[in-house]
């Protein structure tokens, strides 16, 4: 699928090339059936074709790159975004709860913040920041490696009362920052104000990471650039459906990445103590052992709702994998938490 935008400039029979939009169909297809997760980031092409290149990544069920999309566009405006942004909906994917990870470019915020542009509002689309992009800004405008870190720090934090603790560090250590972060839609930029709809994906440097596949491809003329494209996505595809169809072979239910957390947690579950509070409503209390080595002891008690799917730490909601707390109370009484792994991790949901 490409999509070509021109420039008319009132000339009859000429108009200028502004941007191109292409995306394969077996990317199309396969990304029904993984998060609803896509990070935007762009680069420059070199030698005399100026510019920018942009690559709409996914996450495939084992968290590693999934090629969606790309563009190639003259510079980055809301006019030049929103069209990107509207063939990624129309052509790639149509589907509601879409999470969108970007810098905080103001052409791609503006267009955002547009409410008239409901099919980029909730429940169609979530507008997310990268933590990575944010942190960068910070240290821009201060200039203090600490409040670069504390701002990572309180990002990624899972829970809320994490979050809220190193935000009082950095006023304490910089109000100005303070007041700048508060300005901010926590939902954009905090994991613990998400909502679940990054999956944990904080950056985006899985586009980053492609863009050092696409190296080759930034010097070539957009033809040709569109077919280098074509080549490696296909290559990656067989790459990716050959180990596919290894591990299915040997009756792999769940993906390498969602079984690591998953039996992470089943090892961390043993030694915590479950407490059912109420029944009917599916709510039980886990406490976690002291440490002796960490301040404060270590021990805490988690509240989770397992009919609303909630755990107080932050991280099933997060990651949509069974934290220890769920999988404890599950053990506890002989049953499999399996069942709660999201089908995005599947290896047979296709």
């Amino acid at each position: 699928m490409t999509q070509l935008k021109c420039d008319h400039h009132g000339v009859p029979g000429t108009c200028t090339f502004n941007c191109a939009f292409w995306a394969f169909g077996p990317c199309i297809k396969g990304f029904k059936y993984y998060r609803l997760v896509i990070s935007l980031d762009a680069t420059h092409p070199y030698g005399k074709h100026k510019g920018k290149l942009l690559i709409a990544m996914a996450t495939d069920a084992n968290n590693e790159v999934y090629p969606l999309a790309f563009a190639i566009f003259e510079s980055e405006s809301k006019e030049t975004w929103g069209w990107i942004l509207a063939c990624l909906k129309r052509f790639v994917t149509n589907q509601t709860n879409l999470c969108i990870i970007s810098d905080q470019h103001s052409g791609i915020k503006t267009y955002f913040d547009d409410t008239r542009m409901t099919w980029l509002q909730p429940p169609q689309a979530y507008h997310r920041y990268c933590l990575r992009h944010v942190a960068i800004n910070v240290n821009t405008k201060w200039k203090t490696p600490d409040l670069k870190n504390l701002v990572w720090k309180a990002a990624s934090a899972n829970q809320v009362r994490k979050f809220e603790a190193t935000l009082e560090l950095i006023r304490n250590v910089k109000p100005a920052t303070h007041r700048y972060l508060e300005a901010e839609n926590k939902e954009k930029w905090t994991l613990a104000h998400d909502g679940g709809r990054r999956y944990g994906a904080m950056t985006t440097n899985l586009s980053e990471c492609f863009n050092g596949v696409m190296k080759g491809a930034r010097s070539l003329p957009i033809t040709a650039m569109v077919r280098f494209t074509f080549l490696k996505v296909n290559s990656y595809f067989v790459a990716r459906c050959n180990l596919t169809l290894d591990q299915l072979e040997v009756g792999q239910e769940w993906c390498k990445y969602a079984m690591d957390k998953f039996k992470k947690n089943q090892a961390k579950a043993k030694d915590h103590m479950v407490t059912r509070m109420c029944t009917q409503a599916r709510l039980y209390q886990v406490d976690t052992p002291g440490n002796p080595l960490s301040n404060g002891g270590g021990q805490h008690t988690h509240k989770v709702d397992l009919q609303g799917m909630t755990c107080i730490c932050g991280k099933w909601e997060a990651y949509k994998i069974p934290c220890s707390h769920v999988t404890a109370i599950y053990a506890k009484f002989k049953n499999d938490a399996q069942q709660f792994i999201d089908p995005c991790y599947s290896m047979t949901h296709r």
